[in-house]
């Protein structure tokens, strides 16, 4: 049986191919390291690495081990955190709310490294406006809620600011502006607008408001929609344009054009938040928001 200490030695020796900067990644000195290294290839019986006074190198049976090593010292972590969780009282199900303006680049990320970190555990997902998550959290019918700020009526909800990106513009592809190099706010004046109802995203709606106004010009509203796969949509149609949050970019539509703006309006910022009760967190909730809390901000105001 291998010891994990020796797996973990193993694989930072390979990742970093230096075994002096392996050695401090490791917070060691480098012979005791070496010699760990060879006592491995002993208990395996074949050479892992190609040594040389200026390079070190895998071998074909070293590049197939690296592989089961990463993915037995995961599986080592992930009983560890299964072990801890189920002590600590982890309900293995968490149930989480979330705008879908969030679901075309965000929504994706977090499950996908929450599923990484905790695999036994079931999440639940259900589209709700911002307002209704906050109503689904007070009764208990949601454990988290991933929200746009500002809101109302969440005093006793505890909110953390998670992303920061902007609204920009989508524009029919032959739109007049569509191969401007700098747009701005202003040059869409004389368009008619989509935009979102204030019953269903307040915030949204109030932000371009409020944008619009800051540049001087009350907006001529053609129709509302809330969905924004129906918006881009109807821009390609040229039922009007539309500012949308800049992750509508991750929906792919030959009839338009997304714009970026160069106004630096505080308006056309968009705050993503998580939201829950602070009287309820049990360790499920805690490992999504310790997660979070790792994922550093981000913002999705240039094409990808």
């Amino acid at each position: 049986m291998i010891h994990g200490r020796l797996l973990h030695q193993f694989v930072a020796v390979a990742e970093e191919l230096h075994f002096g900067r392996a050695a401090e990644r490791l917070h060691m000195a480098q012979p005791p390291l070496s010699q760990a290294i060879k006592n491995l290839e002993e208990i395996i019986g074949v050479k892992l690495l190609t040594r040389s006074k200026h390079f070190v190198a895998l071998t074909p049976a070293g590049r197939v081990f690296l592989v089961d090593a990463r993915d037995l010292l995961a599986r080592e972590q992930r009983a560890i955190d299964g072990a801890r969780r189920a002590s600590a009282g982890s309900t293995g199900r968490i149930t989480i709310g979330f705008v879908g303006s969030v679901s075309y680049e965000l929504l994706p990320r977090f499950l996908r490294q929450f599923k990484e970190r905790f695999p036994a555990t079931h999440v639940d997902l259900r589209e709700l406006t911002s307002r209704e998550q906050i109503e689904n959290l007070h009764a208990r019918k949601i454990d988290l809620g991933i929200v746009r700020l500002p809101l109302t009526d969440a005093a006793d909800v505890a909110l953390h600011p998670i992303e920061v990106e902007r609204f920009i513009a989508v524009l029919p592809g032959d739109h007049r502006l569509a191969d401007v190099n700098e747009l701005h706010l202003k040059d869409l004046s004389g368009d008619s607008f989509m935009a979102f109802p204030p019953d269903k995203i307040p915030s949204l709606h109030a932000k371009f408001l409020m944008a619009c106004d800051e540049c001087g010009f009350s907006p001529r509203i053609a129709l509302e929609a809330w969905q924004m796969s129906s918006m881009v949509s109807l821009v390609a149609a040229g039922m009007g344009i539309a500012l949308l949050p800049a992750q509508v970019r991750k929906i792919p539509h030959p009839g338009v054009v997304y714009k970026d703006l160069a106004d630096r309006s505080k308006h056309i910022e968009l705050k993503i938040a998580m939201a829950w009760r602070p009287d309820d967190m049990h360790e499920d909730i805690r490992a999504m928001l310790a997660m979070v809390g790792t994922v550093s901000v981000s913002r999705f105001s240039q094409r990808d």
